[in-house]
């Protein structure tokens, strides 16, 4: 058995991976008690855990990548990468990322493994109606849950932290309607129950109402700062942008356009806000 590294950095997705990295960094942020050794340890955790969770989304897609026409060059179905090979990867970063939990304390190592369920969750409740882009939505969510509990020990107090992590729930819950809205004819045939399929292609009712939703929960997260509100006004233009124009782009262009944008302009508008209030 012999990994291909560029094979397995393409399999697990790195930049889907490097994309989640700011929500743990704001979590951070938030909790405002941070060292470098925490910044390091975090960034290298969130990296196993959302490894992990792609990976075994992998592994338990396989049987449908293989008949999806959209998926069928993927690593693990062409053999580029062997199903040993993934759970290798699987079982080793979540092994780490556990160990890794317990080296920043005792709450977020006790934590870690929930953490890894929701991942884990989210290919398992595709074939039940809508639930799975919310298992996505709220397992990305806890990333930014678990920088704060890694920096602070503790659970934040107060529900305006939670109103953030609602908006990162709900966003990301968006962005996976439009991803699956590109399979929704083959998944109709196959038993999966995302909102496209439910919706037969007609997604842009429920993708502005989950979208909005968020919105209003950043709006009230932003309350009492400029400089977040100003971050969510710009957040908004690009969100309102996507629903205006989702029908024009494939999933990599409305990630590369519209995903990326969104972390990083909240990520410097809380690295603003801590530093000048």
């Amino acid at each position: 058995m012999s990994f291909n590294l560029k094979e397995i950095i393409r399999f697990i997705k790195i930049e889907h991976t490097i994309f989640d990295l700011p929500f743990a960094y704001m979590g951070l942020i938030l909790s405002g008690l941070f060292s470098l050794r925490v910044i390091i340890i975090v960034g290298i955790a969130a990296t196993l855990a959302r490894v992990s969770g792609m990976t075994m989304n992998r592994i338990m897609d396989l049987p449908l990548d293989s008949l999806n026409p959209r998926t069928r060059e993927r690593a693990l179905v062409t053999g580029k990468i062997s199903l040993n090979e993934a759970k290798i990867v699987l079982v080793t970063s979540s092994i780490l990322f556990i160990i890794s939990a317990f080296s920043l304390n005792v709450l977020a190592g006790l934590l870690s493994p929930l953490i890894l369920l929701l991942f884990y969750l989210y290919p398992v409740t595709k074939k039940i109606p809508v639930l799975s882009h919310y298992i996505l939505g709220f397992s990305i969510g806890s990333i930014l849950l678990a920088g704060y509990i890694a920096a602070k020990d503790a659970f934040p107090s107060g529900p305006n932290f939670f109103y953030f992590m609602i908006f990162i729930s709900l966003w990301i819950a968006g962005f996976d309607i439009l991803y699956q809205y590109q399979d929704h004819k083959f998944d109709g045939t196959v038993g999966i129950k995302s909102i496209p399929v439910i919706s037969k292609g007609r997604i842009t009712v429920p993708l502005t109402v989950n979208y909005i939703t968020a919105l209003i929960f950043l709006f009230i997260f932003s309350l009492g700062s400029i400089l977040m509100l100003s971050a969510s006004f710009i957040v908004s233009i690009v969100i309102i942008s996507e629903i205006l124009m989702w029908k024009n782009y494939d999933s990599n262009s409305q990630f590369k356009l519209f995903n990326i944008p969104v972390p990083f302009v909240l990520f410097v508008g809380l690295i603003l806000n801590f530093f000048i209030k």
